[in-house]
């Protein structure tokens, strides 16, 4: 009997651990769905210049299909901030003289 309490007292944590892991992967496929959302929404407006709407597209696709859950948090946080820099650009500046 007490071999039967510690084989359940240890199934418990790895069930726990499964579950916030399946809810931290199930956050980040969200936040990808959220992010992938507005970059169509912004590609369709065209306020945001297309190198940032671009970049942080192949962020979300390319390099998200080869990374790993870490590294994909990562690539959230700059997909991100590419469309916040490229929502604070006005979209009537000047061009860049060369």
């Amino acid at each position: 009997m007490a071999n039967r309490r510690s084989q359940v007292s240890v199934k418990r944590p790895a069930r726990s651990a499964t579950r916030n892991y399946t809810k931290h992967v199930s956050s980040l496929l969200s936040q990808r769905d959220t992010l992938m959302t507005e970059i169509a929404i912004l590609r369709a407006r065209a306020k945001v210049p297309r190198s940032s709407i671009n970049k942080a597209g192949t962020l979300l696709t390319r390099y998200w299909s080869k990374a790993n859950w870490q590294s994909r948090e990562e690539i959230l946080r700059a997909a991100r901030w590419l469309l916040n820099v490229g929502k604070m650009q006005s979209p009537t500046a000047a061009p860049k003289v060369r």
